[in-house]
């Protein structure tokens, strides 16, 4: 596979063509061990105890079926992927000590995915920073260093986990735990414990140092493996990084967001909680950061404390908070992780920055070429990167998330309401909804122009839940509700001519246990599909297999795609000395009685095996338009026919 590079926003080969990379993240489960199974539907007590005996290898995929969910990827049109590793995987037994099984297992499924002829950066993946907190990604063993007892976390209410809770696990509650204890002080301190924990130290270092260090040296054990893979164009630093409490304007209030009911403990509360205090707390019924009260509820009712003997709140010993002479809990410094001397701490430029800095230097010492993928809080535009890169050094490239968080932890698609999520507002009326989703695009592509160095813009992550609307697909074989939902964010996607991973594809989902995470159900494949849908178990396949220009010599200009018409419309402008070419992707799906192609100038042909319809211009002819159309269908406007092309040549492909 020819190398990638950076020109003028977009990915480019060597010869000058820009790359559209259109893909998925590989993979929902790849969060959890293969063995045992860390599905966290399951009681995980085992696995729990015993974390430093588990493996990953088998995660994102089996070995002896990842040629085949390989080829279907490819089928369906997708060249790109981002590929989930996750700290435990690499260094679950213990802090120094690697599963070398895992990360030669990992090199095998890359030089796969090459002979495939997909692109892919990697992903050091975490949730609510690990499974023992309700989430993924770190090893048990970064909270035991501190003194928390895992085995605890359950009684103590430190943290919501799925398998503690079974059938009672409120849907889409696990971000929830961003405000509780456990993951709170594992991030604060994971960015800021030389600023706000001084005298937390391990094995004679800041636990800040201790921690990073541990982190990016396994995921050098991944970049040494990795970087003779042309088809690996970088790392991302690390998924949807958490600033803990850092900001917190006052540790006596909960500021976060929920959906449905939620129990709205504070920070102050979650302190003196994980020693073994309980809590009174308040219960609202939240939709977004707007709550209603309902009453109280009593957390930790029987006094267990999360820390080991010998051990108790790092923010006590700091200083944040105390017992009065009556043994009540009392808050001293309520403003501790919102300012300093009168200034106010910005997590990005003030912790994200230089984790960011650090990660890059470190990963390009080993291969200089890599590019850095980055993200924060997906509710924010706070990417900023001014830094130019040196001749033949990997860039910065802004890999923000978006989703319709409506739609994600409601679980109902309204064509009539969405949320903008930068604007933190409603949208009403099908029309305003598709230009708050451009626009939202739009904002994050700018961010990218603007303030990253005009890099690239990957969307890192975006999709819709396919459980939607009371699972209307599983019950009633009703897919078109999950077109239409993910056709959506598609059209936004495509106008804004970005390159996107689809979260996500699961291979082993189905439809009991989903993406085998937290209740999530994101997955575009199930091995549930039933064959009257879609013979390779796809889910809403009409909205993500569609038409778009891998590959095109010169500078685009408009990307358009009709689902239900399947109408696809390109145009592009000759750029310098490029001779006008493009390489455009035509699924079978949209098309199986044929198409038919409209260009103002230039030939094609169209290659049946790979799906692809090559362009070539002409001398002295600047602007190109290419329009495909189903051949039995008769275009029902005539501005159809002329909006994006002057003068047509029509020839009909069987």
């Amino acid at each position: 596979m020819e190398e990638l590079f950076v020109k003028n926003g977009h990915f480019a080969s060597k010869d000058g063509a820009i790359y559209q990379l259109r893909g998925v993240n590989l993979s929902g489960s790849a969060k959890l061990p293969l063995k045992p199974d860390g599905a966290t539907h399951f009681d995980q007590t085992n696995t729990f105890n015993n974390h430093k005996n588990v493996s990953f290898v088998g995660r994102p995929l089996k070995e002896e079926q990842a040629e085949e969910h390989f080829d279907r990827l490819r089928k369906w049109g997708f060249n790109f992927l981002r590929f989930l590793i996750t700290w435990e995987a690499i260094e679950h037994k213990g802090p120094g000590k690697y599963d070398n099984e895992y990360i030669d297992y990992v090199e095998r499924m890359v030089s796969l995915a090459a002979k495939k002829g997909f692109y892919l950066f990697i992903d050091p993946h975490q949730d609510v920073w690990s499974r023992f907190t309700g989430g993924d990604g770190a090893p048990g063993w970064t909270l035991e260093e501190l003194g928390m007892n895992i085995s605890k976390i359950r009684n103590s209410e430190t943290a919501i986990v799925h398998h503690y809770y079974g059938k009672n696990y409120r849907r889409m509650s696990w971000p929830l735990n961003y405000q509780k204890y456990s993951c709170a002080t594992m991030f604060s301190l994971f960015f800021g414990g030389k600023e706000f924990a001084p005298d937390t130290k391990i094995d004679g270092k800041n636990v800040q140092d201790f921690l990073q260090d541990h982190y990016i040296d396994s995921v050098l054990k991944i970049v040494r493996r990795l970087k003779k893979y042309k088809n690996v164009i970088g790392f991302d630093t690390l998924n949807e990084p958490s600033p803990g409490w850092i900001g917190k304007k006052n540790l006596g209030e909960f500021d976060g967001f929920g959906f449905g009911k939620v129990v709205k403990s504070s920070p102050f509360q979650e302190m003196y909680l994980s020693e073994g205090r309980a809590v009174s707390a308040e219960q609202a019924y939240m939709l977004g950061f707007w709550s209603l009260p309902f009453g109280k509820v009593r957390l930790n009712p029987e006094g267990v404390p999360l820390w080991e003997r010998g051990h108790q709140c790092i923010w006590r010993n700091h200083g944040v908070w105390d017992y009065d002479p009556n043994g009540a809990p009392m808050m001293l410094k309520p403003e501790y992780f919102y300012r300093k001397n009168g200034r106010k701490y910005e997590f990005y430029s003030d912790f994200m920055y230089p984790f960011i800095k650090k990660f890059k230097e470190r990963v390009q010492k080993l291969e200089n070429r890599f590019h850095i993928f980055i993200e924060s809080d997906p509710s924010k535009l706070e990417l900023e990167w001014k830094e130019i890169p040196k001749k033949n050094q990997g860039y910065v490239i802004n890999a923000t998330h978006w989703y319709d968080i409506s739609v994600l932890m409601l679980k109902r698609y309204l064509p009539w309401f969405g949320v903008h999520v930068f604007k933190q507002k409603p949208i009403f009326g099908k029309e305003n909804i598709d230009n708050a989703y451009e626009e939202t695009i739009r904002m994050i592509r700018e961010m990218s122009e603007k303030k990253m160095g005009n890099c690239p813009t990957v969307i890192g992550e975006t999709g819709i839940p396919m459980d939607l609307n009371h699972r209307v697909a599983y019950l009633k074989n009703d897919y078109g509700v999950l077109e239409k939902a993910l056709d959506r964010i598609m059209k936004a996607v495509e106008k804004n001519f970005v390159n996107l991973a689809l979260w996500n594809y699961t291979p082993d989902h189905t439809h009991s246990l989903g993406d085998r995470w937290n209740e999530e159900d994101l997955s575009i494949y199930s091995q549930d599909t039933p064959s009257s849908y879609d013979e390779d178990g796809g889910r809403a396949v009409r909205a993500f297999s569609r038409p778009y220009p891998i590959r095109t010599k010169g500078f685009p200009v408009a990307l358009t795609f009709d689902m239900e018409r399947s109408l696809f419309k390109y145009a592009f402008r000759q750029e310098g000395n490029l001779f006008p070419e493009a390489e455009i992707f035509i699924p079978e799906i949209h098309y199986k009685k044929g198409f038919e192609v409209l260009v103002n100038a230039g030939t094609y042909q169209y290659d049946p095996r790979t799906k692809i319809l090559k362009f070539k211009g002409e001398k002295g002819i600047l602007d190109y338009g290419i329009t495909v159309y189903p051949s039995k269908k008769s275009l029902s406007r005539e501005q159809d026919r002329t909006k994006v092309v002057s003068k047509t040549q029509k020839r009909k492909i069987q």
